[in-house]
Protein backbone atom coordinates (compact mmCIF):
# COMPACT_ATOMS: atom_id res chain seq x y z
CA UNK A 1 0.00 0.00 0.00
CA UNK A 2 2.89 2.38 0.85
CA UNK A 3 4.60 1.64 -2.49
CA UNK A 4 1.34 2.25 -4.32
CA UNK A 5 0.90 5.67 -2.67
CA UNK A 6 4.50 6.56 -3.52
CA UNK A 7 3.79 5.78 -7.18
CA UNK A 8 0.43 7.58 -7.37
CA UNK A 9 1.74 11.06 -6.45
CA UNK A 10 4.51 11.23 -9.11
CA UNK A 11 2.14 9.83 -11.72
CA UNK A 12 -0.50 12.42 -10.83
CA UNK A 13 2.05 15.25 -11.04
CA UNK A 14 3.27 13.91 -14.40
CA UNK A 15 -0.30 13.70 -15.70
CA UNK A 16 -1.05 17.28 -14.62
CA UNK A 17 2.16 18.48 -16.27
CA UNK A 18 1.28 16.65 -19.51
CA UNK A 19 -2.26 18.07 -19.51
CA UNK A 20 -0.89 21.59 -18.88
CA UNK A 21 1.62 21.21 -21.69
CA UNK A 22 -1.07 19.97 -24.11
CA UNK A 23 -3.36 22.84 -23.07
CA UNK A 24 -0.57 25.39 -23.60
CA UNK A 25 0.19 23.93 -27.02
CA UNK A 26 -3.47 24.18 -28.07
CA UNK A 27 -3.69 27.82 -26.91
CA UNK A 28 -0.52 28.65 -28.86
CA UNK A 29 -2.07 27.08 -31.98
CA UNK A 30 -5.31 29.08 -31.47
CA UNK A 31 -3.40 32.36 -31.07
CA UNK A 32 -1.16 31.60 -34.06
CA UNK A 33 -4.19 30.96 -36.31
CA UNK A 34 -5.91 34.15 -35.09
CA UNK A 35 -2.80 36.32 -35.58
CA UNK A 36 -2.31 34.93 -39.10
CA UNK A 37 -5.99 35.66 -39.86
CA UNK A 38 -5.63 39.25 -38.56
CA UNK A 39 -2.69 39.73 -40.97
CA UNK A 40 -4.97 38.62 -43.84
CA UNK A 41 -7.95 40.78 -42.77
CA UNK A 42 -7.24 43.36 -45.50
CA UNK A 43 -7.44 40.59 -48.13
CA UNK A 44 -10.82 39.40 -46.75
CA UNK A 45 -12.09 43.01 -46.73
CA UNK A 46 -10.94 43.45 -50.32
CA UNK A 47 -13.06 40.46 -51.36
CA UNK A 48 -16.01 42.00 -49.51
CA UNK A 49 -15.52 45.38 -51.24
CA UNK A 50 -15.24 43.68 -54.63
CA UNK A 51 -18.54 41.90 -54.02
CA UNK A 52 -20.17 45.20 -52.95
CA UNK A 53 -18.81 47.01 -56.04
CA UNK A 54 -20.24 44.28 -58.25
CA UNK A 55 -23.72 44.71 -56.68
CA UNK A 56 -23.41 48.50 -56.91
CA UNK A 57 -22.65 48.33 -60.64
CA UNK A 58 -25.69 46.11 -61.16
CA UNK A 59 -27.82 48.59 -59.20
CA UNK A 60 -26.64 51.47 -61.39
CA UNK A 61 -27.70 49.54 -64.49
CA UNK A 62 -31.14 48.95 -62.87
CA UNK A 63 -31.93 52.62 -62.12
CA UNK A 64 -34.76 52.49 -64.63
CA UNK A 65 -35.53 48.80 -64.04
CA UNK A 66 -38.51 47.24 -62.30
CA UNK A 67 -39.06 47.93 -58.60
CA UNK A 68 -38.56 44.32 -57.48
CA UNK A 69 -35.10 44.04 -59.10
CA UNK A 70 -34.03 47.33 -57.56
CA UNK A 71 -35.39 46.23 -54.20
CA UNK A 72 -33.48 42.93 -54.37
CA UNK A 73 -30.21 44.70 -55.23
CA UNK A 74 -30.66 47.31 -52.49
CA UNK A 75 -31.47 44.56 -49.96
CA UNK A 76 -28.41 42.58 -51.07
CA UNK A 77 -26.24 45.65 -50.54
CA UNK A 78 -27.85 46.13 -47.13
CA UNK A 79 -26.89 42.58 -46.11
CA UNK A 80 -23.33 43.07 -47.39
CA UNK A 81 -22.99 46.25 -45.31
CA UNK A 82 -25.03 44.95 -42.34
CA UNK A 83 -22.00 43.90 -40.24
CA UNK A 84 -19.41 45.78 -42.31
CA UNK A 85 -20.36 49.49 -42.16
CA UNK A 86 -23.41 50.78 -40.32
CA UNK A 87 -24.00 54.09 -42.16
CA UNK A 88 -23.91 52.39 -45.58
CA UNK A 89 -26.12 49.55 -44.24
CA UNK A 90 -28.59 52.18 -42.97
CA UNK A 91 -28.56 53.96 -46.35
CA UNK A 92 -29.46 50.82 -48.31
CA UNK A 93 -31.89 49.78 -45.58
CA UNK A 94 -33.78 53.04 -46.04
CA UNK A 95 -33.79 52.64 -49.83
CA UNK A 96 -35.01 49.03 -49.47
CA UNK A 97 -37.83 50.15 -47.15
CA UNK A 98 -38.89 52.91 -49.57
CA UNK A 99 -38.97 50.45 -52.48
CA UNK A 100 -40.92 47.94 -50.35
CA UNK A 101 -43.52 50.67 -49.66
CA UNK A 102 -43.70 51.44 -53.40
CA UNK A 103 -44.27 47.74 -54.04
CA UNK A 104 -47.01 47.75 -51.36
CA UNK A 105 -45.70 44.44 -49.93
CA UNK A 106 -46.48 44.46 -46.18
CA UNK A 107 -44.12 41.58 -45.43
CA UNK A 108 -41.20 43.33 -47.15
CA UNK A 109 -42.06 46.58 -45.36
CA UNK A 110 -41.94 44.74 -42.01
CA UNK A 111 -38.67 42.98 -42.87
CA UNK A 112 -36.92 46.21 -43.98
CA UNK A 113 -38.19 48.01 -40.86
CA UNK A 114 -36.58 45.28 -38.74
CA UNK A 115 -33.43 45.61 -40.86
CA UNK A 116 -33.16 49.30 -39.95
CA UNK A 117 -33.85 48.55 -36.28
CA UNK A 118 -31.14 45.87 -36.35
CA UNK A 119 -28.57 48.36 -37.67
CA UNK A 120 -29.57 50.92 -35.04
CA UNK A 121 -29.15 48.38 -32.21
CA UNK A 122 -25.71 47.36 -33.55
CA UNK A 123 -24.68 51.04 -33.78
CA UNK A 124 -25.85 51.77 -30.22
CA UNK A 125 -28.72 54.00 -31.43
CA UNK A 126 -31.25 52.49 -29.04
CA UNK A 127 -33.94 55.20 -29.13
CA UNK A 128 -34.00 55.08 -32.94
CA UNK A 129 -34.17 51.29 -32.86
CA UNK A 130 -37.13 51.36 -30.44
CA UNK A 131 -38.87 53.89 -32.68
CA UNK A 132 -38.74 51.42 -35.57
CA UNK A 133 -39.62 48.40 -33.42
CA UNK A 134 -42.48 49.96 -31.47
CA UNK A 135 -43.89 51.41 -34.68
CA UNK A 136 -44.45 47.89 -36.03
CA UNK A 137 -47.77 46.22 -35.10
CA UNK A 138 -47.00 42.55 -34.26
CA UNK A 139 -50.58 41.48 -35.03
CA UNK A 140 -50.28 42.57 -38.68
CA UNK A 141 -47.07 40.73 -39.56
CA UNK A 142 -46.34 36.99 -40.12
CA UNK A 143 -45.32 34.84 -37.14
CA UNK A 144 -41.67 34.34 -38.31
CA UNK A 145 -41.25 38.11 -38.52
CA UNK A 146 -42.81 38.50 -35.06
CA UNK A 147 -40.14 36.08 -33.81
CA UNK A 148 -37.45 38.44 -35.17
CA UNK A 149 -39.31 41.53 -33.86
CA UNK A 150 -39.41 40.25 -30.27
CA UNK A 151 -35.85 38.97 -30.56
CA UNK A 152 -34.64 42.44 -31.64
CA UNK A 153 -36.60 44.11 -28.84
CA UNK A 154 -35.02 41.71 -26.37
CA UNK A 155 -31.54 42.41 -27.78
CA UNK A 156 -32.12 46.19 -27.74
CA UNK A 157 -33.22 46.27 -24.10
CA UNK A 158 -30.46 43.81 -23.14
CA UNK A 159 -27.78 46.10 -24.65
CA UNK A 160 -29.41 49.13 -23.00
CA UNK A 161 -29.21 47.32 -19.65
CA UNK A 162 -25.53 46.46 -20.20
CA UNK A 163 -24.57 50.06 -21.00
CA UNK A 164 -26.85 51.83 -18.52
CA UNK A 165 -25.00 53.31 -15.52
CA UNK A 166 -28.15 53.72 -13.40
CA UNK A 167 -29.29 50.53 -11.67
CA UNK A 168 -32.96 51.55 -11.69
CA UNK A 169 -33.05 51.73 -15.48
CA UNK A 170 -30.74 48.76 -16.11
CA UNK A 171 -32.99 46.46 -14.03
CA UNK A 172 -36.11 47.66 -15.89
CA UNK A 173 -34.39 47.17 -19.26
CA UNK A 174 -33.16 43.69 -18.29
CA UNK A 175 -36.70 42.68 -17.22
CA UNK A 176 -38.17 43.90 -20.51
CA UNK A 177 -35.39 42.12 -22.45
CA UNK A 178 -36.23 38.85 -20.72
CA UNK A 179 -39.95 39.24 -21.50
CA UNK A 180 -39.32 39.93 -25.20
CA UNK A 181 -36.78 37.13 -25.51
CA UNK A 182 -39.29 34.73 -23.95
CA UNK A 183 -41.95 35.80 -26.46
CA UNK A 184 -39.48 35.29 -29.28
CA UNK A 185 -38.62 31.80 -27.97
CA UNK A 186 -42.31 30.87 -27.87
CA UNK A 187 -42.62 31.80 -31.56
CA UNK A 188 -39.43 30.02 -32.65
CA UNK A 189 -39.79 26.69 -34.46
CA UNK A 190 -38.63 23.90 -32.07
CA UNK A 191 -35.47 21.92 -32.88
CA UNK A 192 -34.19 24.61 -35.25
CA UNK A 193 -30.93 26.57 -35.01
CA UNK A 194 -32.85 29.76 -34.07
CA UNK A 195 -34.67 27.89 -31.28
CA UNK A 196 -31.57 26.30 -29.73
CA UNK A 197 -29.53 29.49 -30.14
CA UNK A 198 -32.18 31.70 -28.52
CA UNK A 199 -32.85 29.27 -25.65
CA UNK A 200 -29.12 28.83 -25.05
CA UNK A 201 -28.60 32.62 -25.17
CA UNK A 202 -31.39 33.18 -22.61
CA UNK A 203 -29.92 30.59 -20.24
CA UNK A 204 -26.48 32.19 -20.67
CA UNK A 205 -27.80 35.71 -20.20
CA UNK A 206 -29.67 34.86 -17.01
CA UNK A 207 -27.06 32.69 -15.32
CA UNK A 208 -28.02 29.10 -16.29
CA UNK A 209 -24.64 28.33 -17.83
CA UNK A 210 -24.81 24.51 -17.81
CA UNK A 211 -28.21 24.56 -19.55
CA UNK A 212 -26.85 27.09 -22.04
CA UNK A 213 -24.01 24.75 -22.99
CA UNK A 214 -26.48 21.91 -23.64
CA UNK A 215 -28.25 24.05 -26.30
CA UNK A 216 -25.31 25.92 -27.77
CA UNK A 217 -22.82 23.08 -28.36
CA UNK A 218 -25.10 21.19 -30.84
CA UNK A 219 -25.95 24.46 -32.62
CA UNK A 220 -22.29 24.72 -33.76
CA UNK A 221 -22.85 21.74 -36.07
CA UNK A 222 -26.28 22.89 -37.31
CA UNK A 223 -24.98 25.87 -39.30
CA UNK A 224 -21.50 26.07 -40.82
CA UNK A 225 -21.66 29.62 -42.25
CA UNK A 226 -19.11 32.04 -40.78
CA UNK A 227 -21.65 34.39 -39.16
CA UNK A 228 -23.44 31.59 -37.28
CA UNK A 229 -20.10 30.10 -36.18
CA UNK A 230 -18.95 33.53 -34.97
CA UNK A 231 -22.13 34.16 -32.94
CA UNK A 232 -22.25 30.74 -31.24
CA UNK A 233 -18.51 30.66 -30.48
CA UNK A 234 -18.71 34.15 -29.01
CA UNK A 235 -21.41 33.13 -26.52
CA UNK A 236 -19.65 29.82 -25.73
CA UNK A 237 -16.38 31.69 -25.15
CA UNK A 238 -17.99 34.09 -22.65
CA UNK A 239 -19.64 31.14 -20.84
CA UNK A 240 -16.25 29.44 -20.40
CA UNK A 241 -14.77 32.77 -19.24
CA UNK A 242 -17.39 32.82 -16.49
CA UNK A 243 -16.75 29.14 -15.70
CA UNK A 244 -13.00 29.80 -15.44
CA UNK A 245 -12.05 27.35 -18.21
CA UNK A 246 -9.19 29.27 -19.85
CA UNK A 247 -8.42 26.73 -22.59
CA UNK A 248 -12.00 26.48 -23.90
CA UNK A 249 -12.63 30.22 -23.48
CA UNK A 250 -9.59 31.06 -25.64
CA UNK A 251 -10.50 28.36 -28.19
CA UNK A 252 -14.09 29.58 -28.75
CA UNK A 253 -13.33 33.31 -28.61
CA UNK A 254 -10.44 32.80 -31.07
CA UNK A 255 -12.66 30.80 -33.45
CA UNK A 256 -15.37 33.46 -33.22
CA UNK A 257 -12.84 36.22 -33.97
CA UNK A 258 -11.44 34.27 -36.90
CA UNK A 259 -14.93 33.78 -38.35
CA UNK A 260 -15.65 37.53 -37.89
CA UNK A 261 -12.46 38.51 -39.74
CA UNK A 262 -13.04 36.03 -42.59
CA UNK A 263 -16.59 37.34 -43.05
CA UNK A 264 -15.38 41.00 -42.71
CA UNK A 265 -17.69 41.49 -39.71
CA UNK A 266 -16.76 44.85 -38.17
CA UNK A 267 -19.74 44.70 -35.82
CA UNK A 268 -18.31 42.08 -33.48
CA UNK A 269 -17.79 41.40 -29.79
CA UNK A 270 -15.56 38.33 -29.46
CA UNK A 271 -12.28 40.19 -30.14
CA UNK A 272 -13.12 42.63 -27.31
CA UNK A 273 -14.05 39.71 -25.00
CA UNK A 274 -10.80 37.92 -25.81
CA UNK A 275 -8.71 41.06 -25.18
CA UNK A 276 -10.47 41.67 -21.83
CA UNK A 277 -9.95 38.05 -20.78
CA UNK A 278 -6.25 38.04 -21.71
CA UNK A 279 -5.70 41.40 -19.96
CA UNK A 280 -7.26 40.02 -16.77
CA UNK A 281 -5.04 36.93 -17.14
CA UNK A 282 -1.92 39.11 -17.39
CA UNK A 283 -1.17 38.56 -21.08
CA UNK A 284 -0.88 42.27 -21.93
CA UNK A 285 0.99 41.86 -25.24
CA UNK A 286 -1.69 39.77 -26.97
CA UNK A 287 -4.48 41.76 -25.28
CA UNK A 288 -3.02 44.94 -26.83
CA UNK A 289 -2.91 43.41 -30.34
CA UNK A 290 -6.51 42.18 -30.12
CA UNK A 291 -8.00 45.34 -28.56
CA UNK A 292 -6.38 47.49 -31.26
CA UNK A 293 -7.96 45.30 -33.92
CA UNK A 294 -11.31 45.51 -32.10
CA UNK A 295 -10.96 49.32 -31.92
CA UNK A 296 -10.25 49.49 -35.68
CA UNK A 297 -13.38 47.41 -36.36
CA UNK A 298 -15.54 49.53 -34.03
CA UNK A 299 -14.31 52.72 -35.73
CA UNK A 300 -14.88 51.24 -39.19
CA UNK A 301 -18.42 50.10 -38.34
CA UNK A 302 -19.44 53.06 -36.17
CA UNK A 303 -20.79 51.06 -33.20
CA UNK A 304 -20.98 53.47 -30.26
CA UNK A 305 -21.41 50.82 -27.55
CA UNK A 306 -18.41 48.89 -28.88
CA UNK A 307 -16.33 52.09 -28.84
CA UNK A 308 -17.34 52.66 -25.22
CA UNK A 309 -16.36 49.11 -24.25
CA UNK A 310 -13.06 49.34 -26.14
CA UNK A 311 -12.44 52.77 -24.62
CA UNK A 312 -12.87 51.31 -21.14
CA UNK A 313 -10.08 48.73 -21.51
CA UNK A 314 -7.73 50.24 -24.12
CA UNK A 315 -6.25 52.89 -21.75
CA UNK A 316 -5.73 50.22 -19.07
CA UNK A 317 -3.83 48.01 -21.51
CA UNK A 318 -1.78 50.94 -22.77
CA UNK A 319 -1.04 51.97 -19.17
CA UNK A 320 0.08 48.44 -18.37
CA UNK A 321 2.32 48.41 -21.45
CA UNK A 322 3.80 51.80 -20.45
CA UNK A 323 4.43 50.46 -16.93
CA UNK A 324 6.17 47.43 -18.39
CA UNK A 325 8.29 49.69 -20.63
CA UNK A 326 9.20 51.86 -17.61
CA UNK A 327 10.17 48.78 -15.63
CA UNK A 328 12.31 47.60 -18.53
CA UNK A 329 13.95 51.04 -18.67
CA UNK A 330 14.70 50.91 -14.94
CA UNK A 331 16.06 47.41 -15.35
CA UNK A 332 18.22 48.55 -18.29
CA UNK A 333 19.47 51.53 -16.26
CA UNK A 334 20.49 49.22 -13.43
CA UNK A 335 22.12 46.90 -15.91
CA UNK A 336 24.05 49.84 -17.44
CA UNK A 337 25.40 50.81 -14.00
CA UNK A 338 26.42 47.22 -13.34
CA UNK A 339 28.04 47.01 -16.78
CA UNK A 340 30.00 50.23 -16.11
CA UNK A 341 31.34 48.82 -12.83
CA UNK A 342 32.11 45.58 -14.58
CA UNK A 343 34.00 47.42 -17.35
CA UNK A 344 36.16 49.21 -14.74
CA UNK A 345 36.93 45.91 -13.06
CA UNK A 346 37.69 44.34 -16.44
CA UNK A 347 40.02 47.25 -17.31
CA UNK A 348 41.97 46.73 -14.10
CA UNK A 349 42.14 43.03 -14.76
CA UNK A 350 43.35 43.75 -18.30
CA UNK A 351 46.24 45.88 -16.94
CA UNK A 352 47.20 43.18 -14.45
CA UNK A 353 46.91 40.56 -17.16
CA UNK A 354 49.13 42.59 -19.51
CA UNK A 355 51.88 42.77 -16.87
CA UNK A 356 51.61 39.05 -16.23
CA UNK A 357 51.71 38.31 -19.95
CA UNK A 358 54.97 40.20 -20.37
CA UNK A 359 56.46 38.07 -17.60
CA UNK A 360 55.15 34.91 -19.17
CA UNK A 361 56.43 35.84 -22.62
CA UNK A 362 60.07 35.09 -21.76
CA UNK A 363 59.14 31.82 -20.08
CA UNK A 364 57.01 30.88 -23.09
CA UNK A 365 59.90 31.35 -25.50
CA UNK A 366 61.99 28.90 -23.48
CA UNK A 367 59.12 26.47 -23.34
CA UNK A 368 58.57 26.81 -27.08
CA UNK A 369 62.03 25.43 -27.86
CA UNK A 370 61.45 22.51 -25.51
CA UNK A 371 58.01 21.99 -26.98
CA UNK A 372 59.39 21.72 -30.52
CA UNK A 373 61.82 19.03 -29.38
CA UNK A 374 59.06 17.14 -27.67
CA UNK A 375 56.83 17.53 -30.72
CA UNK A 376 59.48 15.96 -32.98
CA UNK A 377 59.89 13.07 -30.53
CA UNK A 378 56.11 12.66 -30.25
CA UNK A 379 55.79 12.54 -34.02
CA UNK A 380 58.37 9.78 -34.14
CA UNK A 381 56.54 7.89 -31.36
CA UNK A 382 53.25 8.29 -33.27
CA UNK A 383 54.86 6.90 -36.42
CA UNK A 384 56.23 3.92 -34.48
CA UNK A 385 52.82 3.33 -32.85
CA UNK A 386 51.09 3.49 -36.21
CA UNK A 387 53.55 0.93 -37.60
CA UNK A 388 53.00 -1.33 -34.56
CA UNK A 389 49.22 -0.99 -34.87
CA UNK A 390 49.40 -1.80 -38.57
CA UNK A 391 51.49 -4.88 -37.86
CA UNK A 392 49.13 -5.90 -35.04
CA UNK A 393 46.17 -5.64 -37.40
CA UNK A 394 47.98 -7.78 -39.96
CA UNK A 395 48.84 -10.34 -37.25
CA UNK A 396 45.23 -10.38 -36.03
CA UNK A 397 44.02 -10.90 -39.59
CA UNK A 398 46.55 -13.72 -40.10
CA UNK A 399 45.57 -15.26 -36.77
CA UNK A 400 41.93 -15.23 -37.80
CA UNK A 401 42.79 -16.84 -41.13
CA UNK A 402 44.95 -19.47 -39.38
CA UNK A 403 42.24 -20.17 -36.85
CA UNK A 404 39.71 -20.56 -39.64
CA UNK A 405 42.06 -22.76 -41.69
CA UNK A 406 42.81 -24.96 -38.66
CA UNK A 407 39.13 -25.31 -37.93
CA UNK A 408 38.40 -26.29 -41.55
CA UNK A 409 41.31 -28.73 -41.63
CA UNK A 410 40.35 -30.26 -38.30
CA UNK A 411 36.73 -30.81 -39.28
CA UNK A 412 37.40 -31.94 -42.84
CA UNK A 413 40.29 -34.26 -41.88
CA UNK A 414 37.90 -35.98 -39.49
CA UNK A 415 35.22 -35.95 -42.17
CA UNK A 416 37.46 -37.54 -44.82
CA UNK A 417 38.90 -40.12 -42.38
CA UNK A 418 35.35 -41.14 -41.56
CA UNK A 419 34.40 -41.33 -45.22
CA UNK A 420 37.63 -43.18 -46.08
CA UNK A 421 37.02 -45.73 -43.31
CA UNK A 422 33.47 -46.27 -44.54
CA UNK A 423 34.64 -46.74 -48.15
CA UNK A 424 37.43 -49.06 -46.99
CA UNK A 425 34.96 -51.24 -45.10
CA UNK A 426 32.65 -51.39 -48.10
CA UNK A 427 35.57 -52.22 -50.41
CA UNK A 428 36.83 -54.88 -47.98
CA UNK A 429 33.38 -56.49 -47.83
CA UNK A 430 33.08 -56.29 -51.63
CA UNK A 431 36.51 -57.93 -52.12
CA UNK A 432 35.77 -60.70 -49.60
CA UNK A 433 32.51 -61.58 -51.33
CA UNK A 434 34.21 -61.51 -54.77
CA UNK A 435 36.98 -63.84 -53.54
CA UNK A 436 34.37 -66.20 -52.12
CA UNK A 437 32.42 -66.29 -55.39
CA UNK A 438 35.60 -66.81 -57.40
CA UNK A 439 36.56 -69.80 -55.26
CA UNK A 440 33.14 -71.33 -55.84
CA UNK A 441 33.05 -70.29 -59.52
CA UNK A 442 29.82 -68.40 -58.78
CA UNK A 443 29.69 -65.96 -61.72
CA UNK A 444 26.06 -65.09 -61.03
CA UNK A 445 27.00 -64.00 -57.55
CA UNK A 446 29.76 -61.80 -58.95
CA UNK A 447 27.32 -60.24 -61.41
CA UNK A 448 24.86 -59.64 -58.58
CA UNK A 449 27.55 -57.97 -56.47
CA UNK A 450 28.56 -55.80 -59.41
CA UNK A 451 24.99 -54.62 -59.87
CA UNK A 452 24.27 -54.15 -56.16
CA UNK A 453 26.88 -51.37 -55.79
CA UNK A 454 25.37 -48.16 -57.31
CA UNK A 455 28.30 -45.76 -57.81
CA UNK A 456 26.01 -42.80 -58.54
CA UNK A 457 24.18 -43.40 -55.28
CA UNK A 458 27.45 -43.67 -53.41
CA UNK A 459 28.67 -40.45 -55.05
CA UNK A 460 25.41 -38.69 -54.10
CA UNK A 461 25.74 -39.95 -50.53
CA UNK A 462 29.33 -38.70 -50.40
CA UNK A 463 28.26 -35.26 -51.62
CA UNK A 464 25.41 -35.23 -49.09
CA UNK A 465 27.93 -35.93 -46.34
CA UNK A 466 30.13 -33.15 -47.68
CA UNK A 467 27.17 -30.70 -47.64
CA UNK A 468 26.27 -31.56 -44.05
CA UNK A 469 29.84 -31.21 -42.90
CA UNK A 470 30.15 -27.84 -44.66
CA UNK A 471 26.88 -26.42 -43.25
CA UNK A 472 28.01 -27.52 -39.80
CA UNK A 473 31.08 -25.30 -40.29
CA UNK A 474 29.17 -22.49 -42.04
CA UNK A 475 25.59 -22.64 -40.64
CA UNK A 476 24.53 -19.29 -42.23
CA UNK A 477 26.26 -19.89 -45.57
CA UNK A 478 23.08 -19.88 -47.69
CA UNK A 479 21.72 -16.60 -46.27
CA UNK A 480 25.15 -14.97 -46.42
CA UNK A 481 25.61 -16.19 -50.01
CA UNK A 482 22.19 -14.86 -51.02
CA UNK A 483 23.14 -11.45 -49.59
CA UNK A 484 25.66 -11.22 -52.47
CA UNK A 485 22.90 -11.76 -55.08
CA UNK A 486 20.21 -9.50 -56.46
CA UNK A 487 16.90 -9.74 -54.62
CA UNK A 488 15.09 -11.44 -57.51
CA UNK A 489 17.99 -13.86 -58.12
CA UNK A 490 18.15 -15.45 -54.64
CA UNK A 491 18.84 -19.22 -54.49
CA UNK A 492 16.06 -21.27 -52.88
CA UNK A 493 16.98 -24.78 -51.63
CA UNK A 494 14.49 -27.53 -52.36
CA UNK A 495 13.10 -29.80 -49.65
CA UNK A 496 15.57 -32.54 -48.75
CA UNK A 497 18.57 -30.61 -50.12
CA UNK A 498 21.35 -29.12 -48.03
CA UNK A 499 23.27 -27.49 -50.90
CA UNK A 500 22.61 -27.43 -54.65
CA UNK A 501 25.22 -27.67 -57.45
CA UNK A 502 25.99 -23.92 -57.54
CA UNK A 503 26.27 -23.58 -53.77
CA UNK A 504 28.50 -26.69 -53.59
CA UNK A 505 30.95 -25.15 -56.11
CA UNK A 506 31.24 -21.96 -54.08
CA UNK A 507 31.42 -23.97 -50.86
CA UNK A 508 34.63 -25.57 -52.21
CA UNK A 509 35.91 -22.08 -53.17
CA UNK A 510 35.17 -20.93 -49.60
CA UNK A 511 37.27 -23.86 -48.34
CA UNK A 512 40.16 -22.62 -50.46
CA UNK A 513 39.81 -24.83 -53.55
CA UNK A 514 39.85 -22.31 -56.41
CA UNK A 515 41.01 -24.25 -59.50
CA UNK A 516 38.20 -25.36 -61.81
CA UNK A 517 39.99 -28.65 -62.60
CA UNK A 518 40.15 -29.69 -58.93
CA UNK A 519 36.55 -28.61 -58.28
CA UNK A 520 35.42 -30.59 -61.37
CA UNK A 521 37.38 -33.65 -60.17
CA UNK A 522 35.89 -33.48 -56.64
CA UNK A 523 32.29 -33.03 -57.80
CA UNK A 524 32.47 -35.23 -60.90
CA UNK A 525 31.58 -32.46 -63.38
CA UNK A 526 33.39 -31.23 -66.47
CA UNK A 527 35.64 -28.17 -66.24
CA UNK A 528 33.36 -26.34 -68.67
CA UNK A 529 30.34 -27.06 -66.44
CA UNK A 530 32.16 -25.66 -63.42
CA UNK A 531 33.06 -22.51 -65.38
CA UNK A 532 29.47 -22.13 -66.64
CA UNK A 533 27.98 -22.49 -63.14
CA UNK A 534 30.40 -19.92 -61.69
CA UNK A 535 29.68 -17.42 -64.47
CA UNK A 536 25.93 -17.90 -64.09
CA UNK A 537 26.05 -17.16 -60.36
CA UNK A 538 28.33 -14.14 -60.70
CA UNK A 539 25.94 -12.67 -63.29
CA UNK A 540 23.18 -12.83 -60.68
CA UNK A 541 25.18 -10.71 -58.25
CA UNK A 542 25.03 -6.93 -57.92
CA UNK A 543 28.79 -7.01 -57.30
CA UNK A 544 31.52 -6.69 -59.88
CA UNK A 545 32.53 -10.20 -61.07
CA UNK A 546 36.14 -9.78 -60.00
CA UNK A 547 35.05 -8.83 -56.44
CA UNK A 548 32.58 -11.69 -55.98
CA UNK A 549 35.00 -14.36 -54.66
CA UNK A 550 36.65 -11.90 -52.27
CA UNK A 551 33.28 -10.77 -50.88
CA UNK A 552 32.32 -14.45 -50.54
CA UNK A 553 35.30 -14.97 -48.22
CA UNK A 554 34.50 -11.83 -46.21
CA UNK A 555 30.73 -12.25 -45.89
CA UNK A 556 30.54 -15.99 -45.05
CA UNK A 557 31.47 -16.61 -41.43
CA UNK A 558 32.86 -19.81 -39.93
CA UNK A 559 31.29 -21.19 -36.74
CA UNK A 560 34.26 -21.38 -34.37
Amino acid sequence: MICYNKLVLPLAVLLLFFQSWMSYGQQEADFKELLETIQKSAAYDAIKVERIDSLYQLLRLQQEGDLKSRFDLNRSLFFEYRIFKQDSAFKYGIQSKNLAEELGDQRLIAETTLDLANVCVSAGMFSEALAYLNGTDPDHIPEDIRFSLYGLLGRCYSDMADYSTITYFSERYRKKAQEYHQKSLELATPNTWDYFMLRGYLNYKYGNLDEALIDLKPSLDMRQDLRSQAVVNSVLGDIYVQLGDREKAIKHLSQSSIADIKSSAKENLSMIQLAEFLFQSGDVKLASIFIKKANEDAEAYGAQQRKIRVGAILPLIEEQIINQVEKQRERLSQQNIMLSVLLVVLLMLAIITYIQLRRLKHARQALLVAHKDLQIKNERIVEVNETINSKNEELNSLNDLLLEANKIKEDYIGFFFTQDADIFEKFKEFKTRIDHNLKTDNLDGIKYLSKSYDLKKEKKKLLQSFDEAFIKLFPDFIDEFNSLLKEDEQIVIKDGQVLNKELRIFALIRLGIKHNEIIAQVLGYSVNSIYAYKTKIRNKSFLDKKDFDQMLLERTRLKL
